[in-house]
């Protein structure tokens, strides 16, 4: 495992052979044949990060290319595009780009009837949302968040506390 530790700073695109930890600060490319993790204290700022997973707990301005698995921690912040197989986000992670999932290519048969699936589905679910009246759930304000002493609108609960509403549980 390369390690470029708190304090250090460097120039230049990396290419490692393995895994790379990053606690201090690389501007440049990040190229590992494994993984790329970057530390509370670490960044990278550089034009693409190419690896097989990526653990973010630090600052990545970047453009993450990744085979297999990205963990953007609590704290950390990715300001770039980012294309993988799975993505996890945890609650207080700062994301501004654009995700692409790489699992299957796109036009491909499969991919094509899953995006027709969804979208039939977030449609149905608005329908549901909205008592069927066409318009758009997202729009009318629905969180999935209960309300006590509801007027029969959105978010209405029933004796219990529980929302009548499943919001896709």
């Amino acid at each position: 495992m390369t390690i470029i530790a708190k304090g250090a700073e460097m120039n230049g695109s990396m290419d490692i052979e393995g895994n790379v930890r990053v606690d201090g600060t690389v501007h440049g490319d990040v190229r590992a044949t494994e993984g790329v993790e970057v530390g509370k204290t670490g960044r990278i700022v550089g034009s693409s990060i190419e690896s097989k997973t990526a653990v973010i707990h630090g600052y990545v301005e970047s453009h993450l290319i990744v085979s297999q698995h990205i963990l953007l921690g609590g704290k950390s912040t990715l300001v770039g595009d980012l294309n993988t197989k799975t993505l996890v986000i945890e609650e207080g992670a700062v994301f501004h780009g654009n995700s692409a999932m790489m699992d299957e290519p796109a036009g491909s048969d499969r991919a094509d009837r899953a995006d027709r699936a969804n979208q039939a589905d977030r449609a149905s679910q608005a329908d549901r949302v909205d008592g069927g009246n066409g318009g758009d759930g997202a729009a009318s304000g629905v969180s999935g968040t209960t309300e006590s002493g509801g007027s029969g609108g959105p978010g209405e609960s029933d004796e219990s506390g529980e929302s009548k509403y499943s919001y896709g549980r």
